[in-house]
């Protein structure tokens, strides 16, 4: 884990799962902006921090995925830290069980859906917060960026944009593949919002800090744009007889190459898929209805 200067009293923790933080003109008040997948990322960065005599008062958990919270319960154990969580994910920190459950469909999931990659340790939201700013920071200004969660912020300090994992760095695309998603539409409508925003630089949750930021954002776009018409030209290639999302998962599944090891692994890639159906269920281009027992997906041209 590295330890990397931004600009003036901005920095992040290079890693899997990057780790921002920032620091007050007086040197008084330090905020870690997410706290790393579990305890191990949470006690090189608390050390880090204690041999560099950096100040830790604040934490903020840009939203409740167990890579991005998992290391908070430690931190809150070993430093009075006041946490800072967006609305509704913070319901999510305070009840991390609710992560797997949501992709198990509501069901409560199996035990081995119960890991540390889906089931942070739950810890303490002293403070939920909304688009604006904090108090204690001033030139802190939150950006509201959902898509990838349900309602995911970032933080913009001193011209660098902590954008969580509102865009994923370019390496990291290709690696998943099939991003994860919660809201194909919200998702788009972020990463069109980072464009506009006038930033020195970006630094995403997973990938390297980019001034640059603008065309890796366009390659985000292009990426969910594409499996957005290959979900919808499945639809359309499946006729009058429709195509259930079972079907739809699994074809894409095997056209990205992608073999799940795991159920939780699988639950991801469709939820994901599911948000680029659902998103043209929404907009009309598509259309279901339930024959023999289970939903089926068609054509919005397709007269039932």
């Amino acid at each position: 884990m590295e330890f990397i200067e931004l600009s003036t009293d901005c920095y992040y923790f290079k890693s899997a799962v990057n780790i921002g933080y920032i620091v007050n003109n007086d040197k008084s008040k330090g905020m870690l902006i997410d706290a790393g997948l579990d305890s191990s990322a949470a006690k090189k960065v608390l050390k880090h921090l204690h041999n560099e005599k950096l100040p830790l008062t604040h934490l903020f958990i840009t939203h409740a995925h167990a890579d991005h919270f998992g290391g908070a319960f430690y931190i809150q154990q070993k430093v009075d830290v006041h946490t800072i969580a967006p609305l509704l994910e913070e319901a999510i920190m305070r009840n991390p069980v609710l992560e797997p459950i949501y992709l198990s469909h509501g069901n409560f999931p199996l035990k081995e859906m119960r890991n540390k990659f889906l089931e942070a340790p739950a810890i303490r939201v002293d403070e939920k917060c909304s688009e604006g700013n904090i108090e204690q920071f001033p030139e802190v200004q939150i950006i509201h960026l959902p898509g990838h969660s349900y309602n995911q912020h970032g933080i913009l300090f001193r011209g660098i944009l902590y954008a969580a994992d509102a865009f994923l760095g370019k390496d990291v695309l290709r690696k998943h593949k099939i991003p994860f998603i919660v809201d194909a539409g919200e998702n788009i409508a972020t990463l069109k919002k980072l464009k506009m925003i006038d930033a020195e630089g970006m630094i995403p949750g997973h990938g390297k800090y980019e001034t640059e930021y603008k065309d890796v954002i366009q390659d985000n776009i292009l990426i969910y744009e594409t499996i957005t018409l290959e979900v919808q030209n499945m639809i359309n290639h499946s006729g009058n007889s429709g195509i259930s999302l079972e079907d739809i998962v699994a074809s894409m599944l095997t056209k990205y190459e992608v073999e799940p090891s795991n159920l939780g692994a699988y639950s991801l890639f469709r939820t994901a898929i599911s948000a680029h159906v659902i998103y043209l269920l929404e907009n009309g281009s598509a259309a279901y209805q339930i024959t023999n027992g289970r939903p089926v997906i068609f054509s919005a041209s397709y007269k039932a």
